[in-house]
């Protein structure tokens, strides 16, 4: 229960003490939040939660993901710490590690089965919160990237379908480049090229070895395909070098480029930057396997936060699965429940749909690798590996195979 604070002033009168109550302060709930992600639906959930509970207030802090991050490390730091938090990925595993977070067993074994955790969760969203046996974080929207592609132009080249593998899809690419013009805008984001190395059968780390696998031919494979677009068939753009993830949208909404692979993020773009555009949403490719890379936000609890049982409170109704269809259907985002993908109001939007299905077959590319504490030096040798080969359009067999080496022998060091 909120306790009630009262100042009290005191005031000698004819040899008595008069005491006035003049204020009574609401306890208050510190909410760290996504500004991107500041949905109505959620800004409803917290007037019910004040609602129901008389005296709480929920301080709903708005930051972007950097922003986010030097605040938090820092409150954390002094203890000025909030009650919940939302992360972009990889935050959970990260601060679990180090201490910082509120295992989240308790709550669960009391709330999870009415709440549908974790069974009605995606399994992979689910294992990307958790150390060991115990849960830290829960998952509130879940994202993959696939295919996208502007109808008129597949046509145009004579394809009435998307492609569906690799080969359809340099075949596809090709036939629909002309003079300014791309068949695909690849990303300069490098965590876009998962989608690639993972349809060819490649996983990022063997926790039984602890090794990653890409000193495997088949991952200098993946990344040689999209190089040899870009300087072999010149289907592609060469990624503007620094630039944001927005490149490819951008290309695609101005119609200068027939295929990108995004996720639901760039649906509203697309919508409101070129409303006349005639495009959908395809079924990721596939080689050795069909498969893309997953994103997404989970919330957590600090391990220091002052008032734990009012955030998992709030946590709760931020993942319902009523919030989640809601938050859905307005604005595009996708989510993690089993139970949201097979709701009939997101199987009758094409665009929900068709992501939804993308979801079940999508993967958290670092999430074991996340738990060995070092996959923060290893994701930069990856990137750097991936700009060598599409920048210096050096060959990736070679490239990879020198990267995992060093990748390794930071695994193997204690």
């Amino acid at each position: 229960m909120a306790s009630l604070k009262i100042h009290m002033i005191a005031a000698a009168a004819a040899g008595a003490s008069l005491l006035l109550p003049v204020q009574a302060f609401a306890e208050t709930l510190k909410v760290y939040w996504n500004a991107g992600h500041a949905y109505d639906t959620y800004a409803n959930v917290i007037k019910q939660f004040e609602a129901d509970n008389p005296g709480w207030k929920v301080q709903w802090e708005r930051y972007q993901w950097p922003d986010m991050r030097t605040k938090l490390v820092a409150d954390l730091a002094v203890g000025q710490t909030p009650d919940l938090v939302a992360e972009p990925g990889g935050w959970v595993q990260e601060f679990a590690l180090a201490g910082l977070l509120e295992p989240l067993d308790a709550y669960i074994a009391r709330d999870g089965e009415k709440m549908g955790y974790p069974d009605d969760w995606q399994e992979y969203a689910v294992n990307r919160n958790k150390i060991g046996d115990s849960y830290y974080g829960v998952q509130i929207h879940l994202t993959c990237g696939t295919l996208l592609y502007n109808e008129d132009m597949l046509k145009e080249a004579g394809y009435d379908s998307p492609p569906t593998n690799w080969e359809e899809f340099r075949e596809v690419a090709l036939a629909t480049t002309k003079p300014g013009r791309f068949g695909f805008a690849p990303n300069a984001a490098v965590g876009y090229h998962w989608a690639f190395i993972l349809q060819n059968g490649i996983d990022y780390y063997d926790p039984k070895t602890n090794t990653v696998n890409l000193g495997k031919p088949e991952a200098a494979e993946a990344v040689q395909f999209i190089a040899d677009m870009i300087h072999k068939d010149k289907s592609a753009p060469l990624p503007a070098a620094g630039a944001d993830y927005e490149g490819p949208r951008n290309l695609f909404v101005s119609e200068r480029a027939a295929m990108i692979i995004t996720g639901p993020w760039d649906v509203t773009p697309i919508k409101t930057g070129n409303p006349d555009l005639n495009w959908k949403i395809a079924p990721s490719l596939s080689n050795q396997r069909q498969a893309t890379f997953s994103g997404g936000v989970s919330l957590f609890i600090p391990k220091a936060a002052k008032h734990k049982e009012k955030a998992w409170e709030l946590l709760q109704r931020f993942v319902s699965l009523d919030a989640e269809i809601e938050a859905s259907l307005v604005n595009g985002m996708t989510m993690p429940r089993k139970s949201w993908g097979q709701h009939p109001d997101v199987l009758a939007n094409d665009i929900l749909g068709e992501f939804g299905k993308c979801l079940t077959y999508a993967s958290d590319v670092g999430a074991e690798l996340r738990l060995t504490g070092k996959s923060a030096r290893i994701d930069e040798l990856y990137k750097q590996a991936v700009e060598t080969v599409l920048y210096n359009n050096e060959p990736a067999d070679v490239v990879f195979g020198e990267m995992s080496k060093e990748a390794n022998k930071l695994l193997s060091e204690k």
